[in-house]
Formats: structure tokens, C-alpha cells, sequence
């Protein structure tokens, strides 16, 4: 080995500058723009830049400035809902929009940083096929439980269209992240090739017998390594190959008749008291066009009032339009509950029954505010909600007449492992969402990719109504069998065929995964290189 004196205790800017650049191009991978392959080359840009880094303090730095590129890309469609529709002003709407993109990544691709950090001393190769996609996957996990959770731009949902998404039926997206980090690693090692030099700990320099804290060490890796990184991908490609073919889930009865209502009601207009009526009649309208459907699906919040103030003007001619059917009307809307509190629900009407299902996981900021009576000074600057919305109980079921729905409602579509606490007693499932709050921003197509993993995790067929778009029937592989162009006004009816049965990934959720991870990382922990 060959050592040398003197090394930069500092990185490069450029090199954070490529970093920042390389977080920022990783969302070309996601919807709308679905240019899969990023998802793998970006994060190895961000891996290399770690095998430049001395110490923890570089290690966060590197991960958190990532972040930075990553989530202020990819997330910064709060800044909509807070200028446009929340009436901030811009200084405010920047600043927080700011704020969140900052601390998302401090306690994600930052926290990365960190927990790699402490694998600094292994083998590069360890690093690069161990360690770092671990700690990305940990990351990840933590992600969907911190402080409520935040499973956005989730590296695997990325792959919805890729070979690599085979994995989630067993996995869950964070396996699918895990294939993309692995493959990520994989590339690096084989583009290094047979030596890297990175910085080691030593007791003293051999040539000088001085003391050293820190040296450069040509690491000798051999040609072995390209041969191996090659077949680390080769073996992906076909264990996912493999995992396509299988149908983890069957068909149950005969298809149903889905028609999902997207409106297109703009969202300056929705919040308007004096466009209720119209929009009601617009959906009745939309309704009765679709008078064939076994089941009709509005929209979240579509009723954007209490359903009992409208019981007898909207709710019950709807129930006597469906005597002697079999078939069935959700609408959306809010629900007061006994103790006078407010719920964002769905109503489930059938000729002879009508049930109720709230959301019960509700966003920080958007339906509940923390400490909301200590900030009605900031009404100055930008419009609080008057009171929180209230928690919904349950496990997500909603009966309707021979047939049973997994109900989600907007965000949380985005917790796989809450949503299977109803499965495999659900036949399918059904999304309601509104992202009128994010009109232009990229919030709609993620989002509608983000509802397509959830399909092919839990091998169910997915419902999606939203008020503008994208609306559509996904199928249990992920694949979408009808939708309509975005911000547009639209009917989309589509046979939807009735699932049963369970996935790995609705048996044992997450666990099998974390497992998986957690145990590389703990070995990695408890074996660590001698310095």
C-alpha cells in the first residue's frame, strides 16, 4: 500500500455543486417525466462523492445537500397551496416552502449521511454493495413513521414501469429502492474498476515514522470486482424477471362496471361558497351519464360541505335513483361526527344502506395544525384553518353491497403498510383525492405513481378519483387500464376485476425488508474494520 502525507481535510465546492446538481436530476426519474434509469446513475454520484469524505460532518453534508436538490425539485409544491390558495405572502410561501425542503432532507438523505458514515472504514466494496443501499433503505423506512411520516419520491416508485418493480408484491417499495441503490453501488464498483484510493486511519507514516491521523490508501480490489459488480446486476435482472411472470393474487367473480368522475372544477372555483350548487349539479349531471355503472366514484371533498346539510337535497334522491340496482354511489365530502367534530369522508350510498368512512391519517399542516390556537397571530400573514379535522377510526374497510373497498383518501394512499391492515378482506381498491391545492406542479403525477405501487404490492385493483387529474383504473400489476388527460373534464368508466388473496408484502408488510437491512447494518456495526 502507498501512503501519503498531507491530506485535504476539506471537499471540493465543486464537488458539493455536482452533488446538489445530481439530487436535483434524480427527479427526471419519477412522474411526470419517468425517465427510470436516473434512479440509478444519481445516486451513485452521490455514493462516489462519499468515497471522497473524511469524516461524519462530510458524510451529512454530502447526503443533506443531495436532499437539497432532491426535495427542493421534487417537493416544492407546497409553495402552490400556500401563495395561491392559502393567500400567504410570497416571502412566507418561499420561506416555509423552504423550511420544509430543508428539513426533509436533514432527516433523509442527511440522516443517510450520518448512518453511512459509519461504515467509513470498510472495504469500499462492502460500501458500496452493503452498507449504502441499507442505510438509504433504513432512511426510507423512517420516512413512513417520523413525525407522522412523509413517503414522497420513495426511490422505488420510480420503477412502477421498470422490470426491478417485481420485487414490491414481496417487498414493498423499499425493496424496489433496494434493487436501485444495489444497482447503483453495482455500477460504481464496476466503473472504479481495480484500485481506489480513499482515506484510512494509521498510527504512523512508514517513510517518516511520524504520526498521521489520516492517509490515502491505494486499495488493490482486482479484476474480481468488475466481475462481480456485472453479475450482482445480471442476477436483478433475472430474479425480477422471474417474479414478473408470477400472479401472486386471482380473480374473484365477475369484473364490476367503475365509472370515476374527475370534474376538473378549478380550485379557486371549489373554494368559493357561491360555486357549491354548481358543482353539485355538474356531478349530478356526471352521475346520471354514468347511470350503467355498477359503482359511480367522485372525488375527495366533491360535497365541499357536511353531508347532512344536503341529505334531502342531494343524498336521498341519489339513494331513490339506485332502488332496485345493485349498484352503488361514493362521494366525498365531510361528516360531523357525534361530538360535533369535522371528518373528511366518504359516503358509501347503495339503494338500501348508507356507510361512512373517514380518513385516519390526515397532514400535518394541511387538515390539522400543531399548537393551531397558539398561532392565530400568523393570520396576518397567511389564512389558518379555523379548527382541525377531526381523526377517523377503523381499519380502512367500507362494505359495499357484495363487495368490499379498502378505502384511502388523498395521502394516505401512500402508506402501503397502514393500507393492508384491510386486505386480504378487501376485493379492491379505492382512492379519493383532490390536488387542486397543487395545480402545475409535478404533486399530481407522483402521486398517481405513487398509487400504482400500491396496487402491484397488494395485487389489487385501484380506483383512483381525483378532481382534476390524473383519474384512472390501475390494474393489480400497477398498470393503468384507463385514465384521462390531466385538467380535464371526464368520464372514465372501465371494468374492474374483483381480487382475492394475499401478496408477501400484505402478510408480512415492511418486516421483511427492514429485517433484511437492519441485520447488514448491525453486522456492519459490530464487525467493523480494524483501523
Amino acid at each position: 500500500m502507498d501512503y501519503a502525507a498531507n491530506i485535504p481535510t476539506r471537499l471540493s465546492r465543486w464537488l458539493y455543486l455536482t452533488v446538489l446538481i445530481a439530487g436535483a436530476l434524480t427527479v427526471f426519474a419519477f412522474a411526470p417525466f419517468k425517465l427510470y434509469p436516473i434512479a440509478w446513475l444519481c445516486p451513485a454520484v452521490l455514493f462516489y462523492s462519499l468515497t471522497k469524505a473524511q469524516s461524519k460532518t462530510q458524510y451529512f453534508k454530502l447526503g443533506w445537500v443531495y436532499g437539497l436538490g432532491f426535495f427542493g425539485l421534487g417537493t416544492s409544491w407546497p409553495f402552490y397551496s400556500l401563495y395561491f390558495y392559502a393567500q400567504a405572502h410570497i416571502v412566507v410561501a418561499i420561506l416555509g416552502t423552504s423550511l420544509f425542503v430543508a428539513f426533509v432532507a436533514l432527516f433523509s438523505t442527511g440522516l443517510f449521511g450520518l448512518i453511512a458514515s459509519l461504515f467509513r472504514h470498510h472495504s469500499l466494496f462492502l460500501r458500496l454493495l452493503l452498507f449504502f443501499p441499507a442505510s438509504w433503505v433504513i432512511t426510507e423506512w423512517i420516512r413512513t413513521w417520523f413525525l407522522t411520516g412523509f413517503p414522497w419520491l420513495f426511490l422505488g416508485n420510480s420503477q412502477i414501469d421498470s422490470l426491478f418493480s417485481s420485487i414490491a408484491p414481496i417487498t414493498g417499495v423499499l425493496g424496489v429502492s433496494l434493487i436501485c441503490t444495489l444497482i447503483s453501488g453495482a455500477l460504481l464498483s464496476f466503473y472504479l474498476g481495480n484500485s481506489v484510493r480513499r482515506a484510512v486511519h494509521i498510527k504512523s507514516d512508514p517513510i517518516t515514522q511520524m504520526v498521521s491521523n489520516r492517509a490515502f490508501v491505494e486499495e488493490q480490489l482486482g479484476a474480481s470486482v468488475r466481475i462481480l459488480s456485472a453479475f450482482i446486476i445480471v442476477l436483478l435482472v433475472g430474479a425480477c424477471f422471474a417474479l414478473s411472470q408470477i400472479s401472486w393474487t386471482e380473480k374473484k367473480g365477475k369484473p364490476i362496471t367503475v365509472s370515476v368522475l374527475q370534474s376538473n372544477i378549478p380550485q379557486e372555483v371549489k373554494l368559493k361558497p357561491s360555486s357549491l350548487l354548481s358543482s353539485i349539479d355538474l356531478y349530478n349531471e356526471m352521475t346520471r351519464k354514468s347511470h350503467d355503472s355498477d359503482l359511480i366514484v367522485w372525488p375527495e371533498t366533491a360535497l365541499f360541505d357536511s353531508f347532512d346539510r344536503h341529505m334531502d337535497s342531494v343524498i336521498v334522491p341519489l339513494q331513490k335513483s339506485l332502488k332496485g340496482t345493485n349498484k352503488a354511489i361514493l362521494m366525498g365530502g365531510f361528516y360531523l361526527n357525534d361530538t360535533q367534530g369535522v371528518e373528511n369522508s366518504v359516503l358509501a350510498i347503495t339503494a338500501d344502506n348508507r356507510s361512512i368512512y373517514s380518513k385516519r391519517h390526515l397532514v400535518p399542516f394541511g387538515e390539522y395544525t400543531p399548537l393551531l390556537k397558539y398561532l392565530r397571530w400568523l393570520n396576518k400573514w397567511i389564512q389558518l384553518p379555523y379548527d382541525n379535522v377531526a381523526k377517523g377510526q377503523g381499519n380502512g374497510i367500507l362494505k359495499i353491497n357484495d363487495y368490499v373497498a379498502q378505502m384511502t383518501i388523498c395521502y394516505e394512499g401512500a402508506f402501503g403498510a397502514e393500507m393492508i391492515s384491510g386486505l386480504p378482506e378487501a376485493d379492491l381498491l379505492i382512492n379519493v383525492t383532490h390536488d387542486g391545492w397543487f395545480t402545475g406542479s409535478f404533486e399530481p403525477y407522483q402521486h398517481m405513481q405513487i398509487s400504482r405501487m400500491r396496487s402491484l404490492e397488494m395485487g389489487r385493483y385501484m380506483v383512483r378519483s381525483t378532481t382534476n387529474g390524473p383519474a384512472g383504473i390501475i390494474d393489480e400489476k400497477g398498470k393503468v387500464l384507463a385514465t384521462a388527460p390531466i385538467y380535464s373534464q371526464s368520464i372514465i368508466t372501465h371494468d374492474v376485476q374483483l381480487m382475492k388473496g394475499s401478496t408477501p408484502y400484505v402478510r408480512w408488510g415492511n418486516w421483511l425488508i427492514i429485517i433484511l437491512v437492519g441485520s447488514i447494518l448491525i453486522l456492519g456495526v459490530l464487525f467493523k474494520r480494524k483501523k
